[in-house]
């Protein structure tokens, strides 16, 4: 199970300390303050794709081949032993 943290960006310059609770509340210290954010729990999955990406690049027909060439978004995860 991997999780996903609403809001939050890839930081761009240097490192970011991240806290996460059991609760799924999230905290960070930047230099441009105190943040907060949500930890939500994503279960094993297929790849995910961008569904709306997808729909809005279809003009006629939706085929099985569009589905297996859409982007992934992120990749797979099998559940754990």
């Amino acid at each position: 199970m991997g999780i996903y943290i609403s809001g939050m960006e890839m930081p761009k310059n240097e490192p970011l300390l991240v806290k996460i609770n059991p609760d799924g509340s999230v905290s960070t210290t930047a230099r441009n303050g105190y943040k907060k954010y949500e930890a939500i729990p994503v279960p094993p999955h297929g790849r995910l794709i961008d569904a709306d990406d997808l729909a809005n690049s279809i003009t006629g027909a939706i085929y099985h081949s569009d589905l297996l060439d859409a982007p992934t978004v992120i990749p797979a995860e099998e559940a754990q032993p």
